[in-house]
């Protein structure tokens, strides 16, 4: 690949995630920050408003607790759980809760986060009562159980547009629409797997010269809207 054209495609790449974080501090400056362990889009959404949201991530990365002022578990492994039921720091994860725990954050937990519950009636009766042993300590240690609730994080509404574009037809059975801003190879096997012949691409995606050569020798259409 032009190591020019690399260049600037990285460069383009960089500005939009700038972007993007710079708009996501500007909406939850001065909120109290949540520790999320587990998926994000399980965030319940009331909690989503309230909190500056932070993954596992920002904590290896800053090693300090008192960063956050409330912890969230959506998702835990059977590991994790059991390191945490034993008070070991074993993952970045079970560090994390063990952590908020003896300094006294205030740590919750949903209820879907359990890994072994949806094995209920299924799995060996004897397996299944020592990891819901594991279970019943973690709530004993404090964690509050979340009950089941509106989830995911609230999207931005985005502004109307000034100008509507007339609608692009796309030959009917063959077309596959995507959001993504960087298209790569693999991005493009993605795209044409299910025998697709035309793919539609947002206006200002960036396409390698890879995929554009995988979409020539695969005779895809594309279209930009």
């Amino acid at each position: 690949m032009d190591e020019k054209l690399m260049k600037q495609i990285v460069e383009a790449v960089m500005q939009e995630l700038m972007a993007q974080r710079s708009n996501a501090s500007a909406c939850t400056e001065g909120l109290d920050k949540l520790l999320v362990i587990g998926d994000l889009q399980a965030v319940p959404a009331d909690m989503a408003e309230k909190y500056q949201i932070f993954l596992i991530d920002d904590y290896i990365q800053n090693k300090n607790i008192h960063r956050y002022q409330k912890i969230l578990i959506t998702s835990l492994t059977l590991v994790q759980m059991s390191d945490i039921a034993q008070g070991r720091d074993g993952s970045p994860e079970a560090c994390a809760v063990i952590c908020g725990l003896l300094n006294g954050l205030d740590v919750c937990m949903a209820e879907a986060a359990f890994p072994h519950r949806k094995y209920a009636g299924k799995s060996s009766s004897r397996l299944y009562e020592v990891i819901e042993n594991n279970a019943r300590m973690l709530q004993s240690f404090g964690i509050k159980l979340l009950k089941e609730c509106k989830v995911g994080v609230p999207p931005i509404p985005a502004k109307p547009p000034k100008y509507q574009a007339p609608p692009i037809e796309v030959p009917k059975g063959t077309g596959h629409t995507t959001t993504d801003r960087l298209i790569t190879e693999d991005v493009a096997r993605s795209l044409i797997d299910g025998g697709n012949t035309a793919i539609c691409l947002a206006a200002n995606a960036i396409v390698t010269p890879s995929a554009w050569d995988l979409f020539k020798q695969k005779g895809i259409e594309v279209i930009r809207k």
